[in-house]
């Protein structure tokens, strides 16, 4: 099988990118780029992938503002230990 069919192969069908394509192929990127850019689907299969990298990027962002959103959450726990701190902070000033 030649190598421009194999590649059209992986990029399109296993979902490979070009970079891991030239490499398993052991030929230069830009060859294997070039190929792939004179294919009449390698336009919508770009537009696929950036559509799911999208979500997928979304989904990251949607689960580490959660993260953050729980490291400062108010507790009880939270509210008395803040209390007691601001109650030895004024009586201290009270009384010095």
């Amino acid at each position: 099988m030649p190598w421009r069919e194999k590649a059209r192969e992986l990029y399109l069908e296993s979902g490979m990118k070009v970079g891991e394509v030239a490499a398993y192929l052991e030929i230069s990127r830009q060859s294997v780029s070039a190929y792939l850019k004179s294919l009449p689907e390698y336009k919508t299969e770009c537009e696929r992938r950036k559509g799911a990298s999208a979500l997928r990027r979304k989904e990251y962002k949607r689960k580490k503002n959660q993260e953050y959103r729980m490291q400062d959450a108010v507790t009880g726990e939270t509210l008395r230990r803040e209390h007691d701190v601001a109650a030895m902070i004024l009586s201290r000033e009270k009384y010095y």
